[in-house]
């Protein structure tokens, strides 16, 4: 009997443990094959590990050679994923890791779908707040980022979500931003830089806030770090705000950034102080001159360099000093190369229309050259001296022109670099806008937002001025530039003129290939070395969003984001080319290629 019972008790007990055991295996699911950190740190040839598929680089180049130059005229549709919510388009970049893709749809929805068939293996549609989607200027995602077995989403009422890789279910679910009150969130992907830490940004530059980068525990969601855009607890950044202006200062941070591991910091840009635009002048970069938020305002409108221990500020660099045109640095692409000299440099093409080239450690500046050619806000950047040169300060109300315009002379849609040919692509966008600058006490027209600063009961948008698109001087309309540059001296290879601009993402392949989807609905595949077009595609609609190249089983893909869409989608549409461009609606699919 003794013996029977001491069976039955030791039965129970191993019950017991495989209980236990399962339960700490639901809790904390293994870490896939493909997303583990190292994996992410080091991405493997046929996947698509993080925004700009690699977290260190930033080049947006796939080393697959599989569809190249000679066979591309072969490409041929695989597949068409549709969501099925078009609003604002698709602007998000998908990511592929061991054969199975992962995209995230506006407002913030995520899919996994099978990357050889496109067939849906689960949806996350988080349950969200209506009250801050329907009132945010940022109700939108432009991608997610992987590591570990989990999937990170950040919403757009301000949550940071981590899914499980393997069957889509949250395995912890944070509030991080007080969308409630300040109304902004999350639209830009995070960047997995480790097992222990995931970094994030806020958007929000056209609100009364104070703007924030968040360090995070990717295994918990908990915040290791913060860092404030507009300078609190930094006399250095304060010193150039006037007041206590900076706690309204905007600087949301609303793309991901690029790790410098050798350095051990990660690139961030920020966005444009708030309001958008400022009565002060001339006289703006003044602290004690009249206005909402006289000073330079560090660290809006910046290149920042931040610890990744800590998130404390290594370098900086402004790319517009009390920013008075909306030319913020927030467009995530920073891109990590070595020049010929064996130059450790990060390169980062700005809204203002420039390319800037630094030390990657010290953040000197190497080189500062224009990308656009309309360009009339500087006459450039002295080196010697650290200063924008002969800066445009629009008097307030009155009608200036101003060039580039609002979504700048590079948006948010990345370039490529190829290390075949060593040359940087980029679209340039040649545009201009009439600007009316409020002036004290308002009476003017303003294009969006409110009149005046409200922060109560909920922070609105404030950007205070007008703006009309207009195409830049000597020129019928506006237009795009798809540039190659060596990305240092910025010596042009070749390039090639779009009469309506471009908005989608670049990318470059080891078989020589350089691919771009334009505005009237078509992809094309380009000799990376000349510029001539291989292959053409009619999507049907317009492209704001990523271009990729995975392999599975040994076969090749591209797959393309496409869906017209966005807030620049919509002012090139509705505006700047609304002649050429008739009754295009909003949409979204995934169209994926490969060779018949």
């Amino acid at each position: 009997m003794r013996d029977r019972h001491m069976f039955r008790l030791l039965v129970q007990l191993g019950t017991v443990a495989v209980c236990l055991a399962v339960a700490v295996l639901l809790a904390a699911p293994a870490v896939q094959a493909g997303s583990s950190a190292n994996e992410i740190k080091n991405c493997p040839d046929q996947n698509w590990c993080s925004y700009h598929r690699t977290v260190d680089s930033a080049w947006r180049y796939s080393p697959l050679n599989q569809i190249n130059t000679s066979n591309v005229k072969k490409l041929r549709p695989a597949w068409i994923f549709q969501p099925g919510d078009p609003r604002m388009g698709l602007h998000s970049t998908p990511l592929v890791i061991d054969g199975y893709m992962y995209v995230a749809t506006n407002p913030s929805t995520v899919w996994k779908l099978n990357a050889v068939t496109g067939e849906r293996v689960w949806a996350y549609v988080p349950k969200m707040d209506e009250s801050v989607v329907s009132r945010s200027f940022f109700a939108h995602t432009r991608g997610l980022a992987i590591g570990d077995g989990r999937v990170y989403m950040g919403t757009v009422d301000g949550r940071l979500v981590a899914l499980d890789e393997s069957t889509g279910q949250p395995i912890w679910d944070r509030q991080v931003v007080n969308s409630k009150k300040d109304t902004i969130g999350f639209s830009g992907a995070a960047t997995f830089v480790s097992s222990d830490l995931l970094v994030i940004g806020q958007n929000g530059g056209e609100y009364p806030i104070e703007g924030k980068i968040f360090g995070i525990n990717p295994k918990t969601g908990d915040i290791k770090w913060i860092f404030y855009t507009t300078g609190r607890d930094d006399p250095r950044a304060l010193a150039t705000w006037k007041g206590d202006s900076w706690k309204y200062g905007g600087g949301g941070s609303w793309q991901p950034g690029s790790v410098d591991y050798d350095n051990n910091q990660i690139f961030m840009g920020t966005g444009n102080p708030d309001p958008d635009y400022d009565y002060c002048g001339a006289d703006c970069r003044n602290v004690n001159a009249d206005g909402w938020r006289p000073g330079d305002n560090l660290y809006t409108s910046s290149t920042v360099a931040l610890d990744l221990s800590n998130g404390k500020l290594n370098w900086y660099f402004q790319e517009a000093p009390s920013d008075p045109y909306d030319y913020d640095a927030a467009p995530g692409e920073y891109v990590l190369f070595d020049d010929a000299r064996g130059r450790k440099l990060v390169l980062h093409p700005g809204k203002n229309g420039f390319n800037h080239v630094h030390d990657r450690k010290t953040g000197k500046p190497i080189a500062v050259y224009p990308d656009m050619k309309s360009y009339n806000w500087t006459s450039g950047f002295n080196l010697e001296t650290g200063e924008w040169e002969n800066m445009l300060w629009p008097k307030p109300g009155e009608k200036t022109l101003v060039c580039p315009a609002i979504d700048g002379g590079h948006s948010w849609n990345p370039g490529t670099y190829d290390p075949q040919t060593k040359l940087f692509y980029r679209i340039a966008n040649e545009w201009c806008m009439y600007l009316t600058v409020s002036p004290k006490g308002g009476g003017t027209t303003i294009s969006a937002g409110s009149e005046t600063r409200i922060t109560e009961p909920f922070a609105q948008a404030f950007m205070s001025a007008e703006w009309v698109g207009t195409s830049p001087p000597g020129e019928s309309s506006a237009y795009g530039r798809l540039t190659a540059r060596d990305p240092v001296s910025g010596k042009i290879a070749w390039e090639k003129r779009y009469d309506i601009i471009p908005h989608s993402t670049l990318l470059s392949t080891g078989g020589g290939l350089l691919f771009v989807g334009t505005t009237d609905g078509f992809v094309e595949g380009l000799d990376a070395k000349t510029g001539n077009v291989l292959w053409r595609f009619n999507n049907g609609s317009g492209h704001n969003g990523g271009i990729i190249s995975y392999a599975v089983g040994g076969k090749q893909y591209i797959g393309v984001a496409v869906g017209h869409g966005s807030y620049v989608g919509r002012a090139l549409a509705d505006h700047y080319h609304k002649d050429k461009i008739i009754n295009m609606k909003e949409s979204a699919a995934i169209v994926v290629f490969s060779l018949d």
